[in-house]
């Protein structure tokens, strides 16, 4: 069997074993998966593919790509936590493939083989990939354009398999992307399809969908185009920049602007870039979509997508999550785990290849200007999610592969106290999972659990990887820590999340409303206490009521009727509320310590009108029921 069949092979195992295992043996996660899910259940419903609907009111959070992919999926599989997380799997998968073909253009193909390893088993891809939501396809939508880009200027080279270094062992032609074999010059062609790749990203998440890709690639062509070279940088040996030497660091990072940001390379790299072609095909794509939902909604999709979900997210923190500007280097800490334990190394080495132009360097410009781009805009903008700056993984995981493949050459270019920090710091991660997710549980759970479990399969991928990098086996420590990361995540989705799992509310509630109406069609309200994945389990529309008459009139109504409401508000609300109202149910609030939910129902037989019947009466059922 050929090598690159065996490795497309071995790598579509991986992916499939670390993003299916369990993928539909928890129920949806709020606020999220339960939103995009339930609208699509809608959608489907309705039969309406333009609108996009939640709780029966519109949604303009999202265009509708993500829904159309769980439609079908619902068609195949019905309507179930498995079918909405599919496409994700579907889509992360082919994101870790097209990194591997990517990489072996880039860099090596073992660099290509590591790469897609990388991306394949890291914390924050992986939870993109095993989620019902649009970042899996935005991720593989971005990384096409990039890759189709790359494929378009990239020349066919005799033996380009042994050149460079960490080749792998393969010869024989290739597509390589070398410094002085392409102009960058991409045919009308190449970019029509780029721009075509871009418009199918618009309808998975909007404008940024163009705009960052464009950006990546107007940034590299910027670099690349004007051929400025390190001398007129003032760069200098990496072991110059001492502590104190800040003089030396602000030369290394001074930018030439009249090379680089003079308006008439500006001019020419934004028409390389080919502005009406992007046009044609951005109007061709998505524009059609746009146009049917701003006349079905009369401009209200549009208002609210743009000015409230763009816009307004950017301009203003949402959803109580603002941050610092470092906040993505943090997360980047905790969601490349564990491999961004070679991060030192891997900027290192990269601004080392740049600096001297090594052959390798329009693969570093291109990943550079894409980590850039992507983690520049984030961090400027006032809402902040871990997961807004997912589609820049491929670039980290292949600048980590050109680092991996160097080092399995030359065990001498990584210094021993750094390698050896690497593997205590996997290690001590580890332990400190089997020590606090225990105590999370205990806090917030109120529950004794084996989740910290999780953190053994890390213990055992440090020792491997401290023993065999000392004997200069550094392909099977890379591979211990590999397979390492694949079971903890295999763990960390099968078990420890199922674990945690048991305890969320929203569906236990719903089968409580179920089966008090019995046949009749419930009508369901709360106060102050929503969930998103209330209205995917219950499959009614949750009427929310704002003031505390609101509730109780509502109440008061003809059942069935049912209410969600915290425990501290139905204490002060109670003696307000019919005596034939029932509690159904009490439980702890997810994850909200010291907080519970409050299920009260009235299935119809009693007094209707008012707070009825006695304060002695109200007690006596009180009693009853507890």
């Amino acid at each position: 069997m050929p090598g690159q069949v065996r490795q497309g092979l071995l790598l579509t195992l991986v992916g499939l074993v670390v993003f299916l295992t369990g993928l539909g043996s928890t129920h949806l996660w709020d606020d999220d998966e339960t939103f995009f899910a339930e609208v699509a259940r809608e959608m489907n419903e309705r039969d309406d593919m333009i609108v996009p609907w939640f709780n029966q009111r519109l949604f303009a959070h999202k265009p509708p790509f993500m829904y159309w992919m769980m439609i079908g999926a619902y068609r195949l599989f019905g309507v179930t936590e498995f079918a909405a997380r599919f496409p994700s799997v579907l889509f992360g998968l082919a994101t870790v493939l097209l990194v591997w073909r990517m990489g072996r253009m880039l860099y090596s193909p073992r660099a290509g083989l590591w790469a897609a390893v990388v991306l394949a088993t890291n914390l924050n891809f992986t939870v993109i990939a095993r989620a019902a939501t649009s970042d899996a396809e935005l991720s593989f939508f971005c990384t096409l354009a990039l890759y189709l880009f790359v494929r378009g200027t990239a020349v066919k080279s005799q033996g380009a398999g042994v050149r460079g270094q960490g080749s792998g062992g393969e010869s024989g032609a290739a597509l390589v992307w070398r410094a002085g074999e392409t102009d960058w010059q991409p045919t009308g062609g190449t970019m029509a399809m780029v721009y075509a790749v871009m418009g199918i990203a618009v309808l998975v998440k909007g404008p940024i969908g163009v705009l960052l890709p464009t950006s990546i690639l107007g940034l590299f062509l910027l670099w690349m185009k004007k051929g400025v070279r390190s001398s007129e940088f003032g760069m200098r040996n990496i072991n110059e920049l001492g502590a104190g030497r800040l003089t030396v660091l602000n030369s290394a990072l001074r930018i030439p602007h009249s090379a680089l940001l003079s308006p008439r390379h500006l001019l020419r790299t934004i028409w390389t870039l080919r502005p009406l072609t992007a046009l044609a095909a951005m109007l061709m794509v998505a524009g059609p979509w746009y146009l049917a939902v701003s006349l079905k909604t009369d401009g209200a999709f549009l208002a609210g997508f743009f000015g409230v979900h763009h816009f307004g997210r950017f301009l203003n923190p949402m959803d109580n999550h603002p941050g610092p500007a470092w906040y993505y280097l943090a997360a980047m800490c905790v969601g490349f785990f564990p491999w961004v334990v070679f991060l030192s190394p891997t900027l290192i080495h990269w601004y080392r290849r740049i600096r001297d132009r090594h052959e390798w360097h329009p693969a570093d410009v291109l990943c550079g200007a894409w980590c850039l781009v992507w983690f520049g805009f984030f961090s400027l903008a006032s809402t902040k999610f871990p997961h807004y700056v997912v589609p820049a993984y491929p670039a980290l995981a292949l600048v980590t592969a050109a680092f991996l493949d160097r080092w399995m050459d030359a065990n001498e270019i990584y210094g021993r106290y750094l390698r050896r920090s690497a593997w205590v710091t996997v290690g001590i991660a580890g332990v400190g999972i089997m020590v606090v997710v225990p105590m999370i549980q205990q806090t917030y759970l109120q529950v004794k659990g084996f989740a910290g479990l999780t953190g053994l399969p890390l213990i055992a991928g440090a020792v491997a990887g401290a023993y065999f990098t000392e004997r200069g086996r550094i392909s099977a420590a890379l591979a211990g820590l590999a397979g390492s990361a694949a079971a903890f995540l295999v763990m960390l989705f099968a078990f420890a999340a199922v674990e945690i799992d048991q305890h969320q509310n929203s569906e236990i509630l719903a089968d409580a409303i179920r089966a008090h109406a019995g046949n009749e069609r419930p009508q369901i309200g709360h106060f102050h206490y929503f969930r998103p994945g209330l209205s995917f389990y219950c499959r009614e529309h949750i009427e929310p009521q704002i003031r505390p008459e609101d509730a109780v009139s509502f109440l008061r109504k003809s059942p069935p009727r049912y209410l969600l409401t915290s425990s501290k508000l139905y204490d002060e609300l109670k003696t307000e509320f019919p005596a034939d109202a029932e509690i159904l149910l009490e439980l702890p609030w997810f994850l909200k310590q010291g907080k519970g939910v409050v299920l009260l129902g009235r299935r119809g037989g009693g007094p209707s009108g008012g707070a009825s019947g006695t304060v002695g009466e109200r007690e006596e059922n009180e009693r009853r029921r507890e």
